[in-house]
């Protein structure tokens, strides 16, 4: 998993990118949540996802689930996400880390990814479905 986080990590640009061309691709209504230059976007996304590995990777997850809540409450308000639309993230995530780490994926680490993807999803979600006042739903532990 740290090599491939390696791989992904020397490429944020590259992740950014792929990362949006699979979203966009994959839930082609999702474009319009976003402005035209996407430049800040990506630099966000590549160092929230950098951020939320470093903490799972030193076993500090209690102060990312509140993170974690926060932006999906926040990308509810803002920005109308909900919480299918983080199916296509996780789905979007998990192919561009694929595709930027190259060589170094395979398919242990590809369960590695998508494990860590999930997690930090269902926590997005948890924000949303708070903001919407539904109730939340965990998935296996």
């Amino acid at each position: 998993m740290q090599r491939s986080c390696r791989a992904v990590t020397d490429r944020p640009v590259r992740l950014a990118e792929v990362f949006y061309d699979h979203l966009f691709e994959m839930a082609p209504t999702t474009r319009a949540m976003f402005a035209a230059d996407m430049t800040g976007q990506m630099q966000k996304m590549t160092d929230a996802l950098l951020a939320a590995i470093a903490q799972i990777s030193a076993q500090d997850t209690a102060e990312l689930e509140v993170v974690l809540h926060r932006m999906g409450r926040e990308h509810y308000v803002k920005y109308h996400v909900e919480p299918e639309h983080y199916m296509y993230v996780a789905h979007a995530l998990t192919r561009a880390v694929r595709d930027v780490a190259d060589q170094d994926y395979s398919s242990y680490l590809s369960s590695c990814w998508i494990a860590v993807i999930q997690w930090v999803t269902e926590h997005m979600v948890a924000g949303t479905r708070a903001a919407m006042g539904t109730p939340v739903i965990h998935g296996p532990r």
